[in-house]
């Protein structure tokens, strides 16, 4: 569910620049699911929103792509540290202002890996990636400011509203074998 819908609103947002719910999806999948699963979410849902990127394939950028699903697979994770932290919190200030600066810390360590990444692999000088670093500031001013807003309003909530949902699909009895009955 969650990878579907990395790739989904991905998809949708991919012509509004930097402005994106795939690391809001990846934490919410290890606050919901665990550290391990949501390392296993966040990586396989960032590998196959790049691979069918409709602007283009992180498939022809092994190195950029490799930085993307490292990444995501760390805000997953760190989703999954938060697990206990986001269980029975009030979705107040302190949980909200704690979610929004882990979104910041999580984005700029995802900005800096992919910004960095296909210059450093090209044998680009430490000049020449300053450069980079320097021409792509608006693009990471934005992405840094609209995660840290969707941790603060929009990933408790996500948060509050699937882990209801992946208990109680997770609490369901399974259903009886063949030839036996059930409870």
């Amino acid at each position: 569910m969650f990878v579907a819908l990395m790739v989904g609103s991905g998809w949708a947002l991919a012509m509004v620049p930097n402005v994106e719910f795939i690391t809001a999806l990846a934490f919410t999948a290890g606050a919901v699911l665990g550290p391990l699963r949501g390392a296993v979410v966040g990586s396989s849902g960032m590998f196959l929103f790049s691979a069918t990127n409709p602007l283009g394939s992180g498939l022809a950028f092994p190195v950029l792509l490799a930085a993307q699903i490292i990444s995501q697979g760390l805000t997953g994770l760190s989703g999954g540290w938060f697990q206990r932290w986001t269980t029975g919190v009030r979705n107040g200030w302190p949980l909200r202002l704690g979610l929004a600066i882990t979104g910041l810390a999580l984005t700029v360590v995802y900005d800096g890996l992919t910004t960095i990444s296909f210059p450093l692999f090209a044998g680009a000088s430490l000049h020449e990636i300053g450069v980079v670093l320097i021409a792509g500031l608006a693009f990471t001013i934005i992405h840094q400011v609209s995660n840290l807003l969707i941790f603060f309003w929009v990933v408790p909530r996500m948060i509050q509203v699937a882990r209801p949902a992946t208990l109680s699909s997770a609490d369901q009895v399974p259903a009886a074998s063949p030839g036996k009955e059930g409870p």
